[in-house]
């Protein structure tokens, strides 16, 4: 860490405007909680070490303040207003309000798990409709080779033109028109391993029930491997490979189909995989990008510079991508990644509203997590509790008014 680096509460007391849009909900619910909290833990540990690698880059960089460098630099860290402690009455879940969130579901671990779960609501709604008016779901998967000398920049810009030139022209639209096409949800992944990275697609694709699947596949494997190569992504030598791997068809997909595989792309299911970032296994099949931050804080400096690479190429670009009219047609609002890491549990009581001072001590003793745990198991009174002790080495019991060592 430079030396200018100020900690998170220094950080925070300091900040006069804030960046971001007002924190309303944070977690969301999982049957385990124990494990939930673990999760959490994790998820406020290694976004406070992305907010350390952004800082470096701001000092680098010779930003005014390092820490504008990113938005999630301010993330869970800047107050607006009072910051309130409330836990959801239907989840029992605990989250702060009135905290700069950051909305990016590329760099922050913490609105990630928050925006892909709400995501999967909204991918499940429209595939059960789509079924329901007759339709099927098709999931596409679109890959190709990639080396660990190339720059993810070049690459996911390759891939976009690929992309694009795939799905131009009338031969296109003939495909489209023959397969009863109604509309595509596409998920872009990114993972890490021996090859270096590894962008990739998932689509769903709403056609009618009687298309052929293997038909399907045959002409998107057609039109892929031309757009590739017109793409500079594909050497012509390797397409024996590519033609075996490069395009994957699943006839009949179902939402669990969808959301495992975008699991096991180590995106979706990152929460799951964070904790293999150190093990040689999870390094040869792929990781996902914030499984640096695990090896960064583990003395990887590599994996730091790894981790800038990713946000910054990523910033900006949409994960999840919908057809036209789509969301309408499937009665889904249309709210963007901010907002929904924004979006508050309207059924939730206020525990706590906290002041300026007890908001430092939280961040000194990097208790974010904590605070939240001790709201879900024992409410106010343990929270009222944690911060008698904590910010001096003493207490005083309120029983029998004896000064006790904290």
């Amino acid at each position: 860490m430079v030396s200018k680096q100020r900690s998170e509460a220094d950080f925070e007391r300091s900040e006069k405007s804030a960046l971001g849009i007002n924190a309303k909900s944070i977690t969301p619910p999982l049957a385990d909680l124990a494990k939930r909290q673990e999760n959490r833990a994790e998820r406020y540990r290694i976004q406070s070490v992305a907010r350390e690698l952004f800082a470096r880059e701001g000092f680098k960089q010779k930003l005014e303040r390092e820490y504008d460098y990113h938005r999630t630099c301010k993330c869970l860290v800047v107050r607006q207003g009072e910051v309130q402690v409330r836990k959801s009455k239907e989840h029992k879940t605990a989250f702060y309000g009135g905290l700069v969130t950051c909305g990016s579901v590329w760099s922050c671990p913490v609105c990630t798990a928050k925006i892909q779960e709400r995501r999967r609501t909204e991918i499940s709604t429209a595939m059960d409709k789509a079924y329901q008016d007759g339709m099927k779901c098709v999931m596409v998967t679109l890959t190709f080779p990639h080396m660990a000398f190339q720059k993810l920049d070049d690459l996911v810009k390759r891939q976009a033109d690929a992309l694009q030139k795939m799905r131009a022209g009338k031969p296109w639209q003939k495909i489209k028109d023959r397969a009863g096409y109604h509309g595509l949800i596409r998920s872009l992944e990114l993972t890490y391993g021996e090859n270096g990275w590894h962008p990739h697609t998932h689509e769903i694709w709403m056609v009618s029930k009687d298309c052929d699947a293997d038909w399907l596949k045959e002409k998107i494997l057609s039109r892929w491997e031309s757009a590739c190569i017109r793409a500079g992504l594909l050497d012509e030598k390797k397409l024996d490979d590519f033609r075996k791997h490069a395009v994957d068809v699943k006839d009949n997909a179902s939402n669990s189909d969808y959301l495992a595989k975008m699991d096991d792309s180590k995106h979706w299911g990152a929460d799951r995989e964070i904790a293999k970032a150190s093990t040689k296994t999870g390094r040869k099949k792929g990781i996902h990008p914030f499984q640096f931050l695990v090896q960064y804080a583990e003395g990887d400096d590599k994996a730091g510079y790894r981790w800038i690479e990713y946000s910054d190429v990523m910033k900006g670009k949409r994960q999840l991508f919908w057809s036209r009219g789509l969301k309408a047609w499937a009665d889904i609002e249309d709210l963007t990644d901010e907002e929904l890491a924004a979006k508050q549990d309207d059924k939730a009581d206020l525990l706590a509203l906290l002041s300026g001072d007890q908001w430092f001590i939280v961040l000194k003793h990097k208790a974010r997590s904590k605070i939240l745990n001790l709201a879900e198991n024992g409410g106010k009174a343990a929270m009222d509790e944690w911060f008698n002790c904590h910010g001096r080495t003493w207490r005083v019991d309120t029983a029998t008014g004896e000064i006790i060592d904290c």
